[in-house]
């Protein structure tokens, strides 16, 4: 199977990463499952976030350290249709139904649940002045009814990625299709919406992205079941026709503009070989919209595939929007946006014009062309490399703007920066963490990201001095956001012919703690005996640090190589005395019995400073019995013995 097949088949937010960053960016509270029983027992309704006990919710810095998942905590979003205007459920039926379907999918008390009343802050609906106003009428600021600025912002930011909670596959999603009647004095009370579940513009969306993702939980509902059985998805063009005429509505007319970006990127998904096929074919001018939803789809493939195709077939008109990609959250993405962008002719042009403003030898001149960078929009995205490099000017004026062009560029700012870490105590590398200091810990992990793969691509060949300057860069990186995967992406590299290169990933190891050990430790059963030697030498540089790896060191003892066997002992040696004790016997074998001289004065060393008997079962002995037994295994050398740098 090959790599764009595995990912097309993986599930989509895998491990709840995108999910987690939503709940956190957007304030966004889940409900017990628990609460919602005990809730039901008593006979209650739903309770929108404001109104609901803080022991009913986990949001905030509670969320950071779940792991949502059937292997954790499980989530459970659910779509549904409003029943009231005023309330979702003004009877208390749809939470005797959410609780039934929650029961059924075995859902557990400890269980966390996505309901849109609940999880996010609602103006108050049911107040006495909210029932009075006149249509376009607003509660005033302040009210208790209203909603405070922060919190209008926070519902803003979930609405513009609502998609992601009904795809990560991370959450399991239960469809809530039924539209209940209310009796004629409920009718009075309430004001009920009596369109299908999906004739609602909300439910329409949620279950379409459900749908094409796979995350419904709850099919063995009757209704479910139906709509599953057919694919609701429909253009874009028929989807705003059936708006325009009623017959799918959005009960606030507000969220149309902001939910039907969130469709058409679904779409340009569900239709990303059709489309590409057309641009291949010479007729990307048929789907320009549609392949602009396509740079924004949810899955960073279908992203990159939108703008790899765009830049291998020249669809210059669309040049800014490849530019914007460069600012990608997926590093992928924007490695792909920053071959594409090359071949469009706007970028080009863009090049040719300021390449020898660049070289400039008046600084007040690249000042002046830096600050005119933001005319050209997300094309200025391209010069992000360019820019960064005056970041190692000695003119302090020149550095700040160089700053306040790269910030607005995002993440393309980032990539470009990243490789500035490389240097140590220089300013151009202060200035490069000061600007991802600005960016957020989100830059400091998608630079971290990009330099990785940069480095993937040239673990068997490139230049020497590259692959350097990107390990030491990923270094630098990696003492902010150490990672299990950077300390692999560096490993390999210890097994280089160039010895700079060995030395840059041996000190990036090093900066990576625990996941550095771990890397270096994976090396020791290598097939090649020098990248064994250099994983061994990796673990000395930690010292007692990696005295857990002991075990896995200590039986490359008997590794057929004789320089492993060596590097084995020394690595060994410098987890202190209590590892040599550990190992005495094999040390005393190989000190007796290796074949190779230099094994079996590295075994006698090491048990001789950590003061290990040097003869099984002996006492320990004293300085000069060691010293005698240390001169007579040297005196037994031949006089050319080459002096040996342990």
């Amino acid at each position: 199977m090959s790599d764009d097949l595995d990912v097309e088949l993986a599930p989509f937010d895998a491990d709840g990463t995108l999910l987690k960053d939503l709940l956190l960016e957007a304030d966004v509270a889940l409900v017990k499952v628990g609460f919602l029983r005990q809730l039901q027992e008593k006979g209650g309704k739903l309770v929108r976030r404001q109104a609901l006990p803080p022991d009913a919710l986990v949001c905030g810095e509670d969320l950071r350290p779940i792991t949502f998942g059937k292997a954790g905590t499980r989530l459970f979003v659910i779509s549904h249709a409003w029943l009231s205007r005023e309330h979702p459920d003004p009877m208390g039926i749809r939470l005797k139904e959410l609780v039934v379907q929650l029961t059924y999918v075995s859902a557990e008390n400890s269980s966390l649940v996505f309901f849109d009343f609940c999880s996010l802050y609602q103006v108050d609906k049911t107040h006495s002045d909210y029932r009075r106003l006149q249509p376009y009428d607003r509660l005033r600021a302040g009210h208790p009814a209203a909603m405070t600025p922060p919190q209008v912002k926070a519902v803003k930011a979930v609405i513009a990625r609502m998609d992601t909670l009904y795809a990560s596959a991370a959450s399991e999603v239960i469809v809530l299709p039924v539209v209940y009647k209310m009796s004629e004095i409920e009718a009075i009370l309430w004001t009920p919406i009596r369109h299908d579940y999906i004739n609602r513009g909300w439910c329409f969306v949620e279950f379409c992205v459900a749908q094409m993702f796979n995350r419904v939980a709850n099919a063995h509902l009757p209704k479910t079941r139906a709509l599953l059985g057919v694919n609701q998805m429909i253009k874009p063009e028929k989807l705003d026709k059936l708006l325009q005429k009623k017959e799918k509505e959005f009960s606030i007319q507000e969220d149309q503009a902001a939910v039907l970006p969130l469709y058409r990127r679904l779409y340009a998904a569900a239709s990303k070989a059709e489309m590409l096929k057309d641009v291949a074919d010479g007729s990307p001018e048929e789907h320009t919209e549609a392949l602009l939803c396509g740079l924004s789809a949810l899955r960073w493939n279908v992203r990159r595939d939108f703008v790899q195709c765009l830049g291998k077939h020249k669809v210059h008109d669309l040049a800014s929007a490849v530019c914007g990609a460069l600012a990608d959250d997926d590093f992928r993405v924007r490695l792909a946006a920053q071959d594409a962008s090359k071949r469009l002719r706007p970028v080009k042009n863009l090049n040719e014009s300021l390449e020898d403003k660049w070289k400039d030898d008046d600084s007040e001149a690249r000042v002046e062309m830096m600050k005119g960078l933001s005319k050209e929009g997300t094309l200025s995205f391209t010069q992000a490399p360019n820019v960064a490099k005056q970041l190692a000017s000695t003119e302090i004026f020149v550095v700040n703007a160089a700053k306040e062009t790269l910030l607005p560029m995002g993440l393309a700012a980032a990539d470009a920066v990243a490789p500035l870490l490389a240097g140590r105590g220089t300013l151009a590398r202060e200035a490069a963490i000061q600007i991802l200091d600005e960016l957020g810990p989100h830059a400091k992990v998608a630079a971290a990201e990009s330099v990785a793969q940069r480095i993937r691509s040239n673990v068997d060949c490139g230049p020497g001095d590259s692959v350097r300057q990107l390990l030491q860069a990923l270094g630098g990186l990696s003492e902010i956001v150490p990672t299990e995967k950077h300390a692999a992406v560096a490993a390999p590299h210890l097994g280089s012919r160039d010895a700079s290169v060995r030395c840059a990933a041996a000190d990036t190891i090093l900066t990576m703690g625990a996941s550095g050990i771990r890397a270096a430790s994976a090396l020791l059963n290598h097939h090649d005996a020098e990248i064994r030697v250099q994983g061994l030498r990796a673990l000395r540089r930690f010292a007692k640090a990696a005295a857990d790896e002991r075990s896995a060191v200590a039986t490359r003892l008997d590794d057929e190589s004789w320089t492993v066997r060596r590097a084995a002992i020394a690595t060994l040696a410098s987890f202190g005395p209590e590892a040599v004790e550990a190992d005495a016997g094999a040390l005393r074998r190989l000190k007796d019995e290796d074949v190779d001289d230099d094994v079996r004065l590295a075994a006698t060393e090491a048990l001789a400073d950590a003061g290990v008997p040097l003869v099984g079962g002996y006492d320990k002995p004293d300085t000069a019995t060691t010293i005698a037994s240390m001169n007579e295994l040297l005196n037994s050398l031949p006089e050319d013995f080459p002096d040996l740098d342990m």
